[in-house]
C-alpha cells in the first residue's frame, strides 16, 4: 500500500473439508497424521454430531465461492481409508457436504528465503512506517489483534491509559468480567458474549423454563452461552405436549427456528445463505439438509425483514446456488421450493443411487 513495487506478501491457499456421519469417529477422540502418502496433513474429527475430515492445501486463486474438485474429495476420502477397519466401506454417497476454503498463507518480505511461506500470522513495519498483520485464521485472532496493537504501541510510542465507562459486554450490571482497564492488555480475561452467565446446568434450565428438547437445550447453551435464552424466548410454540417450543429447520439436527429470529434481530443477518451458513452451522453439516431447510429459512426471514415475493424468489435462487459451495450435487443446483416442499428432492437420482455400492 505505501510502495506499489512491492512484492505481493499474501499466497492463498485452498484447504478442502469434507463431512462424513457421526459414526466415522468416536465422540470425544480425533486423529491428526501429519504422514499421509504425499505428505499432506490430514485430521479426522467429531463435529456437532458429525464427523469432519480435511483438508488439502494446494495454491489457488481467489473466489467468492470456491468448489471442491472431485480429485480433493477422493484423495481425503482414500487417506480416510488407512485408518479405517477392511471392512469399513467409505463412500462417495457418505459424504454429506464438502467445502473449499482459502486460508492467506504469507510470505515474510524480510527473510532471506522470500518464497517460503509463513502458515500462522506476520506482523510487519515498512520502512515508511505501515504496520501490516497478515495471514493468520479465526481461531488466532484474539492473539493477532493483541499482537498488532503492541507493536503498533512498540513503533510509534502511543501512550497506553485506564478506560473509564466502559460498555457492559453482558448487558447487565450484575457481571463483572474481572478485567482490570488500565491500559494493559486484557484479552486473556475478557469474556465473549454469551459467557457471563453461563453454566453447565444451564441447558437444564432451559428445559424447564421453556420445554425444548434436551438435544436442542443443550446445542443451544454452547452455541449461545446465556443468550440461549434469548433464542429459546424466539422459538415458536410446538402445540404439542413436548416440545413445548423450538420447531427443527431439519429433523436431522438441534437447530430450531428462534435461531433465524435471533440472528436477524441480534447478529445482523440479512440472507438466508447468512442463517444457514454463517449463523448457523447447517450447510457445513449436511448441504441436502440446508436445501430442505431453506423453505422455513425465507419465510420466517421474510416476514421478519418484510420481504415481499420476488425478494423470498431471489433468495431461494441465489441461497441453491450457493449450497454448489457446500456440496449440494449438481442434480439439486435447479431444485424449486415446490420440488422440496413436495419431498422430490429426498428422492435419489440415477448418479446419486449408484453412490452407494449396494447399488453399484
Amino acid at each position: 500500500m505505501d510502495n506499489p513495487d512491492v512484492r505481493e506478501i499474501v499466497a492463498p491457499s485452498s484447504g478442502v473439508h469434507v463431512i462424513l456421519p457421526g459414526y466415522y469417529s468416536p465422540a470425544r477422540m480425533g486423529l491428526i497424521d501429519p504422514s499421509t502418502s504425499d505428505g499432506r496433513v490430514i485430521f479426522f474429527l467429531p463435529w456437532q454430531g458429525n464427523t469432519i475430515a480435511g483438508t488439502t492445501d494446494a495454491p489457488t486463486e481467489i473466489k467468492a465461492h470456491p468448489l471442491a474438485s472431485e480429485e480433493e474429495i477422493d484423495w481425503i476420502l482414500a487417506e480416510i481409508r488407512r485408518y479405517l477397519t477392511l471392512d469399513i466401506n467409505v463412500r462417495r454417497g457418505d459424504v454429506l457436504a464438502t467445502w473449499s476454503g482459502i486460508r492467506p498463507l504469507v510470505r515474510d518480505p524480510k527473510a532471506k528465503n522470500t518464497e517460503s511461506l509463513v502458515r500462522n500470522h506476520l506482523v510487519d513495519v515498512s520502512e515508511s512506517g505501515l504496520l501490516t498483520i497478515a495471514g493468520g485464521k479465526w481461531t488466532t485472532y484474539r492473539q493477532m489483534a493483541e499482537e498488532g496493537v503492541d507493536e503498533a504501541i512498540r513503533q510509534f510510542r502511543l501512550k497506553v491509559k485506564p478506560m473509564k465507562d466502559a460498555p457492559r459486554v453482558s448487558d447487565t450490571e450484575t457481571v463483572d468480567d474481572g478485567a482490570c482497564l488500565d491500559g494493559s492488555c486484557q484479552t486473556h480475561r475478557v469474556k465473549l458474549v454469551g459467557a457471563h452467565g453461563y453454566s453447565k446446568t444451564l441447558f437444564i434450565r432451559l428445559i424447564q423454563h421453556f420445554g425444548v428438547e434436551t438435544d436442542v437445550a443443550r446445542h443451544l447453551v454452547d452455541s449461545y452461552g446465556d443468550r440461549a435464552w434469548a433464542v429459546a424466548a424466539l422459538s415458536s410454540p410446538t402445540e404439542l405436549r413436548f416440545p413445548v417450543r423450538g420447531i427443527r429447520l431439519s429433523a436431522l439436527y438441534p437447530f430450531v427456528d428462534g435461531e433465524v429470529r435471533y440472528a436477524v434481530r441480534h447478529e445482523y443477518a440479512q440472507t438466508a445463505a447468512d442463517v444457514i451458513a454463517r449463523r448457523t452451522r447447517l450447510a457445513f453439516l449436511n448441504a441436502q439438509a440446508a436445501l430442505e431447510a431453506l423453505p422455513k429459512v425465507i419465510d420466517i426471514m421474510g416476514d421478519e425483514l418484510n420481504w415481499d415475493h420476488k425478494r423470498r424468489e431471489l433468495e431461494w435462487k441465489e441461497t441453491v446456488s450457493f449450497l454448489a459451495s457446500m456440496g449440494l450435487p449438481k442434480s439439486k443446483l435447479g431444485a424449486s421450493r415446490g420440488d422440496v416442499e413436495s419431498g422430490k428432492t429426498a428422492t435419489y437420482e440415477t448418479d446419486e443411487y449408484k453412490l452407494y455400492s449396494r447399488h453399484g
